[in-house]
C-alpha cells in the first residue's frame, strides 16, 4: 500500500484483527504468536499483518497473512504468491492469505493463478461489499472509522459521517481521547472524496482536541498531499491537515451567512460581525444568494 494509508492501517491493525477475522474473513481463533523473523522478500515491503495462529492441536496451526490494499494492483497476485512461497519455505505451515481492499473503484486484480502444475489463489474482501451497520455500532474506534469506506446503503454521506462522529464521541473517556481517530477519519475520507462533508460535520460537532499536541501533527504524515484536506500550513506537516480544516471553517461561515442573508432581518454589517466574514465578502455572497428579505432592506447597511 502507498502511504499515508499504510501507516494508518498498521497503527490500527492489532485492535482490528479479532473483528476482521470473525466478521470479514470468517475465521475463528483465540491465540496467535508473533513471527519474529522477518521474511526476506527483497523486492517488496514488509507484510501488513503476519501471525502464527495457534490451536490445541499443533497440526491445525497456520500462518495468517493480511494485506490492506488501496490501489487495484495488477501485481498483487505475484506479490501474494511470493509471500506464500517464502512463508511455506521457512515455516512448513499452511498459509491463509487475505487482501482487505479499501480503495475507491471496484477491484479487478487477479486472485488466482493456474499454470502447468501450479494452482494458487488468495482471498480478497472488498469493504464496499459490507454495510455500514457492521462497523458503526462498534465499541472499538478503529472499527468505527472504517464506516467511512463501507456501503452507505443509499444513506446521504452527511448522515453517515454524523453517525460516525456521534459514535466516536460516545467512546471518548478520560483515559481515551478519540481525537487521533478523528484525524484518521479525515485521512480515510479522502478515499471516498468526502473531505468537505467531514469538515462540515466537524463544524457542528466540535471535538475538544488539540492537534498541535499530536505526534502526527508535529512530524507530518508522509506523502502530505494524501493527508487531511488537500493542503497544509507548516513545514512539519507539508500539505497536511490544518489548512483543510480552516478551509472547511470558512466554507461553514459562508453557509451560515448565506442562510442569514436569505432568511433573517439582519443588516449586512450585523451578518458580517456574526459570521466573521468581511463586509465585502457578505456583499459578494448576497449577490450570489439573490435578493435579501424586505425587512433587511429597511435597515441601513
Amino acid at each position: 500500500m502507498a502511504h499515508p494509508y499504510d501507516r494508518l492501517f498498521k497503527e490500527n491493525i492489532e485492535p482490528l484483527i479479532p473483528f476482521l477475522a470473525k466478521k470479514i474473513f470468517g475465521l475463528k481463533f483465540s491465540k496467535t504468536e508473533d513471527i519474529k523473523d522477518k521474511i526476506q522478500v527483497t523486492v517488496e515491503a514488509e507484510a501488513d499483518y503476519l501471525k502464527k495462529v495457534l490451536h490445541r492441536n499443533p497440526a491445525d496451526d497456520y500462518i495468517l497473512h493480511i494485506e490492506f490494499q488501496v490501489k487495484d494492483d495488477r501485481n498483487m497476485l505475484s506479490r501474494m504468491l511470493l509471500y506464500r512461497a517464502f512463508l511455506y519455505s521457512k515455516y512448513k505451515l499452511r498459509v491463509k492469505q487475505f487482501v482487505f481492499y479499501v480503495g475507491r473503484a471496484k477491484p479487478k486484480m487477479a486472485l488466482q493463478l493456474v499454470q502447468d502444475n501450479l494452482k494458487y489463489e488468495f482471498e480478497m474482501r472488498d469493504i464496499h461489499d459490507f454495510p455500514y451497520e457492521l462497523f458503526i455500532n462498534s465499541s472499538n474506534p478503529e472499527e468505527v472509522i472504517l464506516t467511512i469506506l463501507s456501503d452507505f446503503k443509499n444513506q446521504p454521506a452527511s448522515v453517515i459521517i454524523h453517525k460516525i462522529l456521534t459514535q466516536l464521541k460516545q467512546l471518548e473517556t478520560p483515559t481515551q481521547n478519540i481525537g487521533k481517530y478523528v484525524i484518521q477519519l479525515e485521512v480515510l475520507s479522502k478515499l471516498r472524496n468526502l473531505q468537505d462533508e467531514t469538515a462540515n460535520e466537524l463544524l457542528v460537532m466540535p471535538f475538544t482536541y488539540d492537534m498541535k499536541t499530536d505526534i502526527r501533527y508535529k512530524q507530518g504524515w508522509e506523502g502530505g498531499e494524501e493527508v487531511g484536506f488537500e493542503k497544509g500550513v507548516e513545514k512539519g506537516i507539508e500539505q497536511g491537515i490544518e489548512q483543510g480544516i480552516e478551509q472547511g471553517i470558512e466554507q461553514g461561515k459562508r453557509q451560515i451567512a448565506a442562510k442569514m442573508i436569505s432568511g433573517s432581518s439582519l443588516t449586512m454589517k450585523e451578518i458580517a460581525a456574526i459570521s466573521g466574514l468581511t463586509l465585502a465578502e457578505i456583499e459578494r455572497l448576497k449577490n450570489s444568494v439573490g435578493k435579501i428579505t424586505p425587512s433587511s432592506k429597511n435597515k441601513k447597511s
